[in-house]
């Protein structure tokens, strides 16, 4: 799954080109290489200060044909941390980025965004009563859901910095009540990682305390693991020294283990159907981008056909979109069948924003062959976007501000 995340990291980054041949992908910002994607392993450009320090990490070596400008390759990209990760990769476009002319360098910075976030957090947030029935209906069963749940995401993050406990891709804690009338936190813990971490059950001890000592109060954690490996499967935490002991156990959800459910997830309405069967359909076409685009559109028109809600719809099809990443030209492919899909079914769609639309917007801005043509392009993009709307007036403002101050200028 690392792969992936890095891969879509790379798409997210503005105006980056991807060139692809075998199982070789390279990223470049303004015709300039910033990063590699191999089979099993990811190079990055460095400052010479990092390249000294990376060199000496057993999992990082030079990287063939490019050290002499400061080049790394990670071997194993499983034993990093997601957030070290993404910081590697955001690092190596900013100082490409730093090579290119001012003006370039400040509209790419500020569209930048140096936060790792997933459509995973929009699924739990639209669907988390379908996630607690799909995954855990005893609790679900439980729960009063004639009250809100309450998400929690401040609070936990404060507890989550504290705590200094390695890497997460999504916690979410939440706020329920009990059928009995009792409240209850919940924190779910959803690992979207192919490695084992040995530290795993200890973090999620560790959050549980620290979770009860400020709230004072019952919490259960609950872990999804979505990782490659079908014997990694901690459930517990145990500790002992001279007599003294601790035992800690939660529940666990193997991703891996729907394989051979598959009809199930097929007929099933709950929307967390799609999101596994997406999710395996990933880790199945990693190496084989056209089967990859086969599923991806099949997997979106069984969405269609579920009779979700065209929020719920619109949550997914961003998740599908993220997830299951796919090379320019047949990211075009799928976005015109989508496109068609949404004429057929009369429901927006959240297009890869950063793989067609900016790039359109450009392409637009070029044709009329002026710079003040490329920025009526790129904020014409962002309005239909806004219209849309998949970005928030708070962030459309913050994106469309500078560059309307450019046009101003010019």
């Amino acid at each position: 799954m690392h792969i992936e995340l890095i891969r879509s990291w790379c798409f997210e980054c503005p105006e980056v080109k991807c060139d692809h041949s075998a199982k070789v992908e390279k990223y470049r910002i303004h015709n300039k290489l910033f990063a590699i994607i191999g089979e099993n392993e990811v190079s990055f450009k460095c400052s010479s200060e990092q390249y000294q320090e990376f060199i000496t990490h057993n999992h990082i070596i030079p990287c063939k044909g490019l050290f002499r400008y400061y080049w790394i390759t990670i071997k194993d990209v499983t034993v990093f941390p997601i957030e070290d990760l993404h910081e590697y990769l955001i690092n190596a476009y900013e100082i490409v980025v730093q090579s290119l002319s001012k003006c370039i360098q400040r509209r790419l910075l500020e569209q930048l965004s140096h936060e790792i976030d997933t459509p995973w957090k929009d699924i739990l947030n639209e669907c988390f009563h379908e996630f607690i029935a799909f995954f855990y209906p005893e609790i679900e069963r439980d729960i009063d859901w004639t009250k809100a749940p309450l998400f929690m995401d401040k609070e936990l993050s404060q507890i989550i910095k504290a705590s200094k406990t390695g890497c997460r891709f999504v916690d979410k804690l939440v706020k329920v009540y009990r059928k009995s009338g009792e409240k209850k936190w919940v924190l779910i813990h959803i690992e979207i990682q192919a490695q084992v971490q040995m530290n795993f059950p200890e973090r999620m001890f560790i959050y549980s305390n620290r979770l009860h000592d400020v709230f004072q109060i019952k919490v259960v954690s609950l872990a999804i693991l979505a990782d490659e490996n079908p014997d990694w499967r901690p459930n517990s935490y145990e500790d002992e020294l001279w007599g003294c002991q601790k035992f800690f156990q939660f529940p666990i959800i193997k991703l891996l283990d729907y394989y051979d459910k598959w009809s199930d997830l097929e007929i099933s309405v709950n929307p967390f159907a799609i999101v596994i069967m997406a999710h395996l359909k990933m880790i199945e076409t990693k190496y084989n981008y056209s089967q990859r685009l086969y599923w991806k559109k099949e997997i979106s028109k069984k969405l269609y056909a579920k009779g979700y809600s065209e929020n719920k719809v619109f949550a997914l099809l961003k998740f599908i979109d993220w997830l299951m990443v796919l090379p320019r030209e047949l990211s075009t492919s799928y976005h015109s069948f989508m496109n068609q899909l949404k004429e057929e079914k009369k429901m927006r769609f959240i297009t890869s924003f950063e793989l067609i639309g900016m790039e359109k917007g450009m392409e637009k801005g070029m044709e009329k062959g002026e710079k003040k043509g490329k920025i009526i392009g790129q904020i014409d993009v962002l309005k239909q976007m806004f219209n849309m709307k998949y970005l928030p007036k708070k962030q459309f403002d913050q994106m469309v501000k500078p560059l309307q101050l450019e046009l101003a200028k010019l």
